[in-house]
């Protein structure tokens, strides 16, 4: 006799309710880290720094610095609020930005926004690798030289840092400046741009001749206040170094071993340097960091579990103090989709001192 097919004899399935229950905890999970990570992003965290400078004169002592970095053209509330709420009554002297301040195709709204916010403190910043270029030697509608982002800037009221700057306190001096300064040939660029005024003379009238001659102008007139800087610096001066991209061992390095030389330069008088660029890795795990780190940090190139010292913090680097902004966007540089995760928005506050901190 076969045995039966009825369904009244099937054996029956065994349940397995764990499974489900553990799905169930999956997704409540996901959905719990989606809502904090989604309250963390939309709120801004206002850290502090203290940072010691040998020989730092008394009346500079407790000089704060608000370190700005990254923005990317991102609101946080239709007016900045989040961000007004975090510097709260908080007190600094200046603010310094460095870089990637633009949104797609150079939108500078939400910047604009931003410096309603410092209306009574002087803002200084420098371009990053995300924004327009700040100099335009083609015609672009406009008989400045600088890119319309930079000059919607200045008329808000910010400094574009193309040569260094002067803030003095009491008798002494804190000098601000883009990082490639304290390294440039001023022989060698002067050379270099006056020939190429040469040329251009040379030229038949056109409107890309009268765009260049603009551009090679404004980086001649550059160039004298570069070297004014020069000359009135003096050893007792601060010097606080603006670059986008964070400086590395080597590169410090090389810099040290460039300054060497008889050429003239006076990196070794950096006090500071105030970075961007990274984000904090966008995308961290805690207890481990920053998931990948964008090109130039690290170790040169885009490379996942960088360490936080490439990417984000206060760090030594061939013993001069660098501080990488957490920053506020999220950066194309880095390969991730753009979202940040584990990783609040920040700004920092530096205060200088000439004590010893642990």
């Amino acid at each position: 006799m076969s045995k039966s097919h009825d369904p009244l004899f099937a054996e029956e399935k065994r349940k397995h309710p764990f499974i489900g229950f553990f799905l169930l905890l999956i997704l409540l999970f996901i959905v719990s880290l989606t809502v904090v990570n989604g309250i963390n992003n939309s709120r801004i965290n206002l850290l502090r720094e203290t940072v010691t400078v040998a020989n730092l004169p008394s009346s500079l002592e407790n000089f704060r610095i608000l370190h700005i970095s990254d923005l990317h053209g991102q609101y946080f509330g239709q007016h900045q609020e989040q961000l007004k709420a975090a510097l709260g009554s908080a007190r600094y002297d200046i603010v310094c930005v460095t870089g990637d301040i633009t949104g797609p195709d150079g939108d500078m709204g939400a910047f604009l926004e931003m410096m309603k916010l410092f209306k009574d403190k002087p803002v200084y910043f420098i371009p990053g690798d995300e924004d327009p270029t700040p100099l335009i030697a083609a015609p672009h509608g406009s008989a400045d030289a600088r890119a319309d982002y930079i000059v919607q800037a200045e008329q808000a009221g910010a400094t574009y840092l193309d040569a260094p700057m002067k803030i003095t306190r009491g008798r002494h001096t804190l000098w601000l400046a883009p990082e490639w300064i304290y390294t440039l040939d001023c022989d060698a660029a002067e050379t270099a741009y006056y020939k190429r005024l040469s040329e251009l003379k040379a030229e038949d009238p056109s409107p890309e001749r009268e765009a260049a001659l603009v551009a090679v102008n404004y980086q001649i007139n550059q160039l004298i206040r570069i070297r004014q800087v020069r000359r009135e610096t003096l050893e007792t001066d601060v010097h606080i170094a603006l670059t986008h991209h964070p400086l590395l061992p080597t590169a410090m390095e090389a810099l040290r071993e460039w300054t060497a030389s008889d050429n003239d330069s006076y990196i070794r008088a950096i006090s500071l340097v105030l970075a961007g660029h990274c984000v904090g890795g966008q995308w961290r795990i805690p207890g481990i960091g920053a998931v990948r780190a964008p090109l130039s940090a690290g170790t040169g190139n885009n490379g996942w579990f960088p360490g936080d010292d490439a990417v984000i913090g206060l760090h030594n680097v061939m013993g001069i103090p660098q501080y990488i902004s957490p920053g506020l966007g999220t950066s194309a540089a880095i390969d991730l989709p753009p979202i940040r995760i584990f990783n609040t928005p920040a700004v920092t506050i530096l205060t200088l001192t000439g004590r010893l901190t642990k």
